[in-house]
């Protein structure tokens, strides 16, 4: 979940995360879905501000939005935050998660042929269901690749913490989102040269880059985008594709993950100067996709970030 400004995770311990993960791996559907219910009445009471910016939210896809639709908004969360941990040890099957009549074939052809892409996701469903079966070869890939995750690692350390203790290799390939330098795009550069797979969220706000931002309409209101990843996307000069992982059915614990992947239509080419001129149509080309997802899973939306604030500060 991203939190507002610089607000780090919810005060936890860690046993209480390796707890959530025992019970993510091996408890039976219907208690992991009382004890999801559990655990949001509790953060549904003390997240006062995240309960505002949900029902900003539901009311811009729904019309109007109460108490009731931001903790189901809420208790979607918890249950992706179980999944999270049930795909990180590995216990997903490529059954559960569905392709759709899209960019699939074209990603597919483009990883077997040994060339690498971008991809640029969000907080809208759980992304963990294609980056863990990638991890545990669970792919539609004959040929073996790598992920390369760009992450902001100071956001959830102690939930950061438990996943490594249950997969030690999982946090290899990991970049912080913080520390992304010139080198950064280089050694990405020769990684998809090998045919490998960097991984963005296009959404998620960092605490040094809350400046470098791009303006765009979502959900009828102007909004402000983090650059991050579409600058990358015009430094890498590679394939890009946005990628959507949803379930199938909003709550209940381990539905079928709908895949959607779309390759972008905006051209980047030229020079850096003249590539990064096609920022704002990048960004704007995701923006769209990821509405027409918000708009149609709502509740699967886990970021709890105001992006429309300082467009309401300047009114």
């Amino acid at each position: 979940m991203q939190k507002i400004k610089d607000k780090k995770e919810v005060a936890v311990f860690s046993w209480q995360l390796r707890f959530v993960a025992f019970v993510a791996c091996y408890f039976p559907a219907f208690l992991k879905n009382i004890i999801a219910m559990v655990i949001t009445v509790f953060y549904f009471a003390l997240l006062k501000k995240e309960r505002k910016i949900s029902l900003i939210f539901l009311k811009k896809c729904k019309g109007k939005a109460g108490l009731f639709d931001s903790y189901k908004h809420f208790l979607s969360y918890s249950l992706a935050l179980l999944e999270k941990f049930y795909c990180w040890n590995g216990k997903t099957s490529i059954s559960q998660i569905e392709s759709q009549n899209d960019d699939i074939v074209e990603l597919c052809r483009q990883l077997e042929n040994g060339n690498g892409c971008l991809i640029i996701c969000s907080h809208l469903g759980n992304m963990e269901y294609l980056w863990s079966s990638a991890a545990f070869k669970k792919t539609h890939v004959k040929r073996a690749f790598e992920f390369y995750p760009i992450v902001d690692m100071s956001v959830t350390p102690k939930r950061n913490e438990v996943l490594k203790r249950n997969k030690p290799t999982l946090f290899e390939n990991i970049l912080d989102a913080n520390s992304i330098y010139p080198e950064t795009a280089v050694f990405l550069s020769e990684k998809l040269a090998q045919g490998n797979v960097a991984v963005i969220a296009g959404d998620r706000i960092s605490v040094n880059t809350k400046n470098r931002i791009v303006p765009v309409q979502f959900l009828g209101e102007q909004a402000y985008f983090p650059m991050g990843a579409f600058a990358l996307a015009c430094a890498l000069k590679v394939p890009i594709y946005f990628v959507f992982a949803l379930r199938k059915k909003d709550f209940g614990f381990s539905s079928v993950c709908k895949i959607h992947i779309h390759k972008a239509n905006t051209i980047i080419e030229g020079s850096y100067l003249q590539r990064k001129r096609g920022i704002p149509n990048l960004a704007e080309e995701f923006v769209r996709h990821l509405e027409y997802y918000c708009l149609k899973h709502p509740m699967q939306w886990y970021n709890f970030y105001d992006f429309w604030a300082k467009h309401k500060e300047e009114k």
